[in-house]
């Protein structure tokens, strides 16, 4: 398992904070663990090409960030397969 998250991994933390209703600045820093700076990098990216919006204060995702953020899930549950599978193997092979 890694132990930083990659930039990948950021942009999930962020949609799906933004997707269950923890939509402000303050709560996507607490919930996504990211610092001020961090986040406003990744925001300012997100809103840049459409995947969230910013209404009276708060963060909205988009269709666009949705079906962004489906596709960060199934490459994570990939990852995660693909770890399981190593692991066998690596019993199996020693």
């Amino acid at each position: 398992m890694r132990s930083k998250r990659d930039k990948f991994d950021i942009v999930a933390d962020i949609l799906e904070n933004i997707k269950d209703g923890r939509n402000s600045k303050s709560a996507l820093m607490k919930n996504a663990n990211l610092s001020f700076s961090i986040l406003k990098k990744y925001i300012d990216y997100l809103e840049k090409n459409g995947y969230v919006e910013e209404k009276e204060g708060s963060y909205v995702i988009t269709d666009k960030g949705l079906a962004l953020l489906d596709r960060l899930n199934k490459v994570r549950n990939l990852e995660f397969q693909l770890a399981e599978l190593i692991n066998e193997l690596s019993k199996e092979l020693l």
